[in-house]
């Protein structure tokens, strides 16, 4: 199934984890890299040791925040401004050409809408970024998850302290951008949500047994 959808979009790279929701036991890893021909074989372990910017999988990690902080709720409306919203002379585009119209919050995260989630999150933590970042960090996604297999990758959540936080910074971040999280990390903050808000560890080893 990855190999296929990696030669669909020519893609350089990507992988697939399949976890059992109650026990975090991984049942399946499966890593492809591409040759300069072409070809795809198993080059690393990108599930485990690559931090990448997650994009619209981390509008979920958004939503938790805002909610645990009771600064949205999901029946909140919202103007997605047909697609398109500028912030310091930068736009937040919508995959949809000319936005969603207005729709609920729910609905923003059902059909993905970045003009949405840079609304909400900008609105309600401009004034006090450090309080969204405080949100995320206190939901574990700056920790590395500490794996039986070595070479995890670090995430990375910015911080209004840092050089680099600009005035995009905040939004951007609504849905994606300028955070690093590995795949096995967002599939465990997913995994909770699956499991009723409780966050398992990933486990790759059940039992070690001695002669048989």
């Amino acid at each position: 199934a990855l190999l296929a959808q990696l030669e669909k979009f020519e893609a350089d790279h990507g992988s697939v984890i399949v976890m059992e929701t109650k026990t975090g036991e991984v049942k399946a890893m499966a890593n492809l890299g591409r040759t300069e021909e072409g070809k795809y074989y198993e080059k690393r372990n990108y599930a485990i040791y690559e931090s990448h910017e997650p994009g619209s999988t981390f509008k979920l990690m958004s939503l938790a925040a805002a909610l645990e902080d009771k600064a949205v709720d999901t029946s909140q409306i919202v103007d997605t401004k047909k697609g398109e919203i500028t912030y310091y002379n930068r736009k937040v585009i919508d995959s949809k050409k000319g936005g969603y119209g207005k729709i609920s919050v729910g609905e923003g995260l059902v059909v993905s809408s970045n003009t949405v989630f840079a609304q909400i999150i900008n609105e309600s933590y401009k004034n006090n970024p450090e309080r969204f970042v405080n949100r995320l960090i206190n939901m574990g996604l700056n920790q590395k998850i500490g794996l039986e297999i070595k070479g995890e990758g670090q995430p990375s959540i910015p911080h209004p302290d840092d050089k680099n936080w600009y005035g995009t910074t905040l939004p951007w971040m609504s849905f994606g951008y300028s955070v690093k999280l590995t795949s096995l990390q967002i599939l465990t903050f997913y995994n909770a949500i699956a499991n009723d808000g409780v966050k398992v560890k990933p486990r790759f080893i059940k039992k070690i047994l001695n002669k048989g």
